[in-house]
Order: structure tokens, then C-alpha cells, then sequence
């Protein structure tokens, strides 16, 4: 182990920590190895140290730690022993504050954190610094007690915001917790870091969001807080409880704070990268207890796990029915933002084809992986106890399997994923349960509106007009409304709003205000055919009034940060200036990853791979797009020929109501000699399944197996008169490897 460098060596320090226990003395090759590379590195001493510390709590190895514990200290110099003592310190303070807090009823906690931190600032006023145990890295002079709170769920954890020692640095903001065991949400996170180390290392970048937790003890730690991230919970409840059974919240939201395009597609890109890698990591770790308030999203479109209370498969039961149905969460919501729409899309084979690229990189080193948690058996985590855990990630990684029997398993995951109710369900629920711990003194915000706008901010608001209506397409063809604002000493703006969104405001303030102070709203409801543009001028009329009482009604009402929220310019207004065009960026960023095809020759295409092995020709159809069709339910038929006696018929199943359809199928031939290969022919359709009628062609197209040769190029056939359509093949180098190709289909 002398040639590991320390980075990886602290990737792996709690499993050696653990493996001292297996030492037959304590004078060992291992524990000098331990002490000298913790001389050579101050890092390395610091998490030995804190690892140490944690063991000690163990009955049967206590006294070998202390030793341990104590040498370490000998070989550490004065001043690195003092800065141990006062983190020490530090976490004690703390562990006393939060056990207080958490005591405490919720009507005093505040008041009781306040006092807790004055204790915290003493601290800071006998002793100029502290490292954090969270990070050596994290060096603080200080604590700002008016942006410390405490957040209300069962552990009532503090988050607490220190100064910054460097001048030029931000506040540094951590969660404290007392009272729940962090080794489990330790390991979990050492573990998906490794998983990310291995992506990298394979050239594949899953902007994977790192985030350091370190426990301090037994019931204690600290975790870091990332900035710019919300919950998936406070996202889809801006549209209301049942947010989370709709599609739009998350792509919303990404636009809301990403509105230039090229920002937008920079954070989609990140969304489906990072969620391919949470959905693998969280699969094979069996993370489980997923609701939306334990997953986040970033504003940049990274999005990441936290808490991990429950994992290997320990699943909360209510009676016997598991809360976590699924196999990981992908939602409707996720799918929605990768495909630019509510419609499949080129963009989702990418996203399948991460995963499942991913999925199968972590299976090669399926024996790290078990010797990592298999270490960890007698660290006394209770959900990693004995070996039927370990098997739970065995089962996972499937190492017995080939990788295209590996990527079509987790193909199905996505499906079921994707397809399940109960995910959505359980976000539901947690909904309503997170109700009765809403804050009085939290205040309703706007969903399209990125943070929140005042009157001191921007200026009384002297009059307010709708000056005309502007036809929009996305997310459905309807109306939007301009509105010219006048402001006291400055000129005039203009804004547009559609008419979901005055509701949306006039919902928000009935949440403040009682209804005789607000001005009546226009009726949602439209009878009869009374629709387009006339319904529009009505409305235009309707919305004038109303803006026009909104702004002459009491002082708080027509100043309150709703309305001078609702009234800020945003970057769509800037856009759409005094023309009245609207650039819908969700409306394009569909377009424009809608694979379309080119009219009067080819169809689509179909992505596939060949491979040919102890006789048998295995082919797996991947994925299929820009089929010429509304919303077809295509399947794959094939026949390998010559066939005359009609018996190399293969089918895949049918895809549901798209143009863009995955499959990740295997389908294989039989009893294939390798001189037979030359001769033979793929000849592949696609046809629309129907269910009272006769199946119909919606593209075809014939692979030679002969122009299939190994190695990595392209080959590109022009239209024949016989009708067979262009091939652009690419081949893999691999022995036994025909090809992995896009083929395009012949029009039905």
C-alpha cells in the first residue's frame, strides 16, 4: 500500500480504521503505515483522528483505539494537538445546543438557539480560529447568529453559518446534527465518491454533486450544505400540493433561474447527467426512504441525494407494503425536463444510455465495492450488520451477467421507475405531512419568479395597464398579456403575464389577506365556445380592472412583495421588448431535440448492436428515432435471411404512444455458423401496433451482415433504386464484435 497516493489513501481511511480491529498485535505494519502517512499529511491526520475518536465508542476495541488514539497524538506536533482540542470543544458546544433546540418546544427554539449561540461566540472570542471537522480545509473565525435557524423535521438539526477567516471567502454553512447516527450517511457518500472517482477516470463526467458529512461521535456530526439548491418538495409545491403530480414544476423552475437559452441547455445537460448518476448509485446502494424532501436541485440543473438513513434495501414498511416501491426515483417531472417536453425525445436514448453506460462501469468493479462494505461489517451501522446485506449490492451489480444483459435490466428499472404511481403517491403524502410544519412566518412566493422583489428594491408603482394580448404556443397554445408599468421617477416598463399566472398571484395573496381587502378576480371558467381571441379581449378588459383596484387598494396590499414581485421585469419581458413576440425557451429547447425526418426518403433510425459468439448472432435494438407517424406504438420485427422455411421471425415488444421509442432487447439467433454469416441478411421493419386493426409498416430497411466490417469507421450507401435506404454503420473492435450501428429506415 506505500505506492497509494493520499488522496486515495483518505478514499479508503474508515474501512482501515475498521481493518485495525483484524490486527493480531497493536505494534502492526498497518498501524505504522496508518501513523506515517498521517506524519506526511496534516489531512490525514486530522480524519484519523476524528475516526479514532468515533471508534471509541466501541466496547469490545475501545482500549486498542485509545492507543491507537494516543499515539497518533504523540506523533503530532503542539500546535496540531491544541487545534484538535479546540474542534473538539467547538463540537461539543455544539452537540449541548442542538440537544437543547431539539428538547425544546417549537414556539421557544429560536429563542433557545440564540441563547445556545452566544455560547458558540464566546467560544470564537477566548479562541481567534477553529478548522471544522467537516473539512481541515474550513477554517472559521467566527459564527453570524442571525442567519443560524434549525430546520423542522424529527432531529431538528441547527444549520449554522461561520465567518469565513479569508477576507475574500463566503460565510461557511453547515447542517449540525444531534441525535442521528451519520456514519450510515457517511459511508453511503464515501461510496457514491468513489463511484464518481471510477466515471471520471473512464472519461465519463457525471457532474456528480460531492458533498462532505463527518461524523463527531456517536449521534453527532456535521454535514455541508450546498448553495443554490432546493428541494424537490419546495419546487413542486410552488404549483401547489399536488405539484408533484405534475410534469411542468422542475423544467419551470430550471427556467426560472436559467432564462437565456444557452443557460438553459447548459442546466438541462447537467440535469441528465446528474440524475443518470443518482439514479444508478442510489439503485445499487438500495438507498431507500426517497421523498422529496431529501432530494435537491441546484439552480445550475445539478441534482443530488441527501440524507441516507435507510439503504441496502431497508425499505420503511407501513404494515407490509414497502414505502419505496420503485427501484429508484425517476419521475414524470425529470423525464419532462430531458425530453424538452412531455413527448420522448433523442435526448431520453442519451439519458438511457448513461445510465446504463454507467451502471455497467460500476459493475467491473462490483469486488471493490463489496470488500469496501464487507470491511464495514463490525463497524456497527445497523443496516450493515452481516452478510445478507452484502448480498443485497451483489444482487445489484449482477457481476454474473454479460453488459447487454446488464444494460437491458436496467432499461426495465427506468421503465418501472418512470411508470410507477406510487413514487408520486409517497411525494404526496410527505406534502400534506410537511404541512403542520410550515412557519407562520414563511410567505408565499411567485413559481416563475426567481427571488423575491420590494418596494424599496424598485420603486413605487404609480399606474398599471394591460395594454394588449400576445398569442404564446408553449406549454399550450393560449394568450399572454402586456402590461405597462409606471413607476414614480422612472419610465415605464412593460411586462407580460399570461392569465394562469394573475391567478396564481391572486391565489397567493388570498394566503395573506383576507378577501375583503383584495379587489374580485376574473373567472377561470369559459362556457360554451366563447375561446380565442375573443375570450382574450374580454379578459384583457377583466385583468385591467382588477390591476387597476389591486394598486389603489390599501397601502399593504398594494405594496407587498407579491405584487412588486409579480410587476419585476424578467429576462422573457426583456426579450420580448416593445415587438410582442414571446420566445418560449421550453418550446424551442423541444424542437430542437425532436429528431425529425428528412421528407420523401428516410423515416427514421434505428441504433443497434451485433454481435456474433459461439454461433449465435445476438442483436439488440436499442433505440428508434424521428418515426413518421402520430404517436405510434412501434415494435421491432426481424427476419435473418434466407429463410425459407419462415422461422427466423424475432419481435420486440411495442412502445407506447411515440415516435422515439427505447427498447434495449437482445435478440438472438441460434445455431449460426460463422461460414453461413457472409451470406446472410438482417431484414428489419417497424410497424405500428394496433389493437383493431391490421399492423402497419412505418419503416424497413435490409443490413447485409457481409459489409459489416470490424473496426471503427463509418460507411455510407446512397439511396439504391431497389428502395433500400442509407447505412451509416459504426463498427466496435471487439473480436467477436459485428457491429454497434444507426441505420436509417425506408418510408413505409
Amino acid at each position: 500500500m506505500d505506492s497509494i497516493s493520499d488522496p486515495e489513501l483518505l478514499d479508503f481511511l474508515p474501512q482501515l480504521v475498521q481493518a485495525l480491529k483484524y490486527e493480531c498485535y497493536l505494534d502492526s505494519h498497518l498501524v505504522r503505515f496508518l501513523l506515517r502517512r498521517a506524519i506526511g499529511d496534516v489531512r490525514i491526520a486530522h480524519y484519523l483522528f476524528w475516526l479514532l475518536k468515533d471508534t471509541l465508542q466501541d466496547s469490545q476495541f475501545s482500549v486498542r483505539y485509545q492507543y491507537l488514539l494516543a499515539a497518533l497524538l504523540c506523533c503530532s506536533g503542539r500546535g496540531l494537538r491544541e487545534e484538535f482540542d479546540r474542534q473538539c470543544w467547538l463540537v461539543n458546544i455544539l452537540a449541548k445546543v442542538a440537544q437543547r433546540v431539539r428538547d425544546a418546544s417549537p414556539s421557544s427554539r429560536q429563542a433557545i438557539l440564540r441563547e445556545g449561540l452566544d455560547e458558540v461566540k464566546q467560544f470564537f472570542s477566548v479562541n481567534s480560529n477553529c478548522r471544522l471537522p467537516l473539512n481541515p480545509g474550513l477554517l472559521v473565525k467566527g459564527i453570524n447568529i442571525q442567519s443560524c435557524s434549525y430546520f423542522n423535521s424529527n432531529a431538528v438539526p441547527l444549520k449554522l453559518s461561520f465567518q469565513n477567516l479569508d477576507l475574500l471567502g463566503d460565510n461557511i454553512n453547515v447542517i449540525f446534527k444531534s441525535g442521528d447516527d451519520l456514519r450510515q450517511d457517511m459511508l453511503t457518500l464515501q461510496i457514491i465518491r468513489i463511484m464518481n472517482k471510477i466515471w471520471i477516470q473512464e472519461g465519463l463526467d457525471m457532474r456528480m454533486v460531492i458533498f462532505r458529512c463527518f461524523s463527531t461521535g456517536r449521534g453527532r456530526g456535521m454535514v455541508e450544505m450546498i448553495p443554490s439548491a432546493e428541494t424537490l418538495r419546495k419546487i413542486q409545491v410552488e404549483h401547489g400540493v399536488t405539484g408533484s403530480f405534475k410534469d411542468r414544476p422542475l423544467a419551470d423552475w430550471l427556467q426560472k433561474h436559467n432564462p437565456t437559452e444557452d443557460e438553459y441547455e447548459k442546466a438541462v445537460e447537467n440535469f441528465i447527467y446528474s440524475c443518470a448518476g443518482c439514479c444508478v448509485a442510489t439503485y445499487i446502494l438500495g438507498i431507500c426512504d426517497r421523498h422529496n424532501d431529501n432530494i435537491m436541485l441546484k439552480t445550475s440543473g445539478h441534482m443530488f441525494h441527501i440524507d441516507f438513513g435507510k439503504f441496502l434495501g431497508h425499505a420503511q414498511m407501513f404494515g407490509n407494503i414497502k414505502r419505496d416501491r420503485a427501484p429508484f426515483v425517476f419521475t414524470s417531472d425529470m423525464a419532462y425536463v430531458i425530453n424538452g417536453g412531455d413527448k420522448p425525445s433523442s435526448r431520453f436514448h442519451d439519458f438511457v444510455d448513461l445510465c446504463c453506460e454507467a451502471y455497467n462501469l460500476i459493475r467491473k468493479h462490483a469486488h471493490l465495492f463489496l470488500n469496501l462494505l464487507g470491511l464495514m461489517l463490525s463497524s456497527g451501522i445497523p443496516e450493515l450488520s452481516d452478510v445478507d446485506d452484502l448480498k443485497y449490492v451483489y444482487d445489484a451489480l449482477r457481476p454474473h451477467e454479460s453488459e447487454a444483459d446488464a444494460t437491458m435490466h436496467f432499461t426495465r428499472l427506468i421503465e418501472s421507475s418512470l411508470g410507477s404511481v406510487a413514487t408520486k403517491l409517497n411525494f404526496f403524502i410527505h406534502n400534506l405531512a410537511q404541512m403542520k410544519f410550515a412557519s407562520s412566518e414563511e410567505r408565499p412566493v411567485l413559481s416563475f419568479a426567481p427571488r423575491v422583489y420590494t418596494v424599496k428594491n424598485d420603486g413605487v408603482i404609480r399606474s398599471l395597464f394591460v395594454c394588449r394580448h400576445i398569442k404564446t404556443y408553449s406549454p399550450s397554445k393560449g394568450y399572454s398579456y402586456v402590461v405597462k408599468v409606471e413607476r414614480e421617477q422612472q419610465g415605464s416598463t412593460l411586462v407580460q403575464r399570461t392569465f394562469e399566472e394573475f391567478h396564481e398571484l391572486h391565489s397567493k395573496l388570498q394566503l395573506i389577506f383576507p378577501s375583503s381587502k383584495l379587489p374580485s378576480f376574473p373567472s377561470r371558467f369559459v362556457i360554451g365556445r366563447s375561446r380565442g381571441e375573443a375570450l382574450a379581449d374580454r379578459r384583457k378588459e377583466e385583468l385591467n380592472g382588477y390591476v387597476w383596484h389591486l394598486i389603489h387598494a390599501s397601502q399593504d396590499v398594494a405594496q407587498c412583495d407579491l405584487i412588486y414581485t409579480f410587476f419585476h421585469p424578467l429576462p422573457r419581458d426583456e426579450r420580448a421588448g416593445s415587438v410582442g413576440t414571446v420566445v418560449n425557451a421550453l418550446h424551442n429547447k423541444q424542437a430542437d431535440v425532436t429528431w425529425a425526418p428528412v421528407p420523401g426518403t428516410v423515416a427514421g433510425e434505428v441504433k443497434l448492436s451485433i454481435l456474433y459468439k459461439s454461433d449465435k448472432l445476438f442483436i439488440m435494438v436499442m433505440h428508434i428515432r424521428g418515426l413518421d407517424g402520430t404517436d405510434p406504438d412501434p415494435y421491432v420485427k426481424l427476419y435473418l435471411l434466407p429463410d425459407p422455411q419462415k422461422t427466423s421471425k424475432r419481435k420486440t415488444k411495442a412502445a407506447r404512444r411515440t415516435c422515439n421509442p427505447t427498447y434495449n432487447e437482445m435478440l438472438v439467433y441460434d445455431k449460426i455458423p460463422r461460414g453461413d454469416l457472409q451470406q446472410r441478411t438482417i431484414h428489419l421493419r417497424v410497424l405500428n401496433e394496433g389493437a383493431f386493426w391490421e399492423n402497419t409498416l412505418l419503416g424497413e430497411t435490409i443490413i447485409h451482415l457481409k459489409d459489416l466490417v470490424p473496426g471503427h469507421r463509418w460507411l455510407n450507401f446512397e439511396l439504391c433504386r431497389d428502395g433500400t435506404v442509407g447505412v451509416n454503420t459504426a463498427v466496435n473492435m471487439d473480436a467477436e464484435a459485428i457491429s454497434a450501428s444507426r441505420v436509417g429506415l425506408n418510408r413505409a
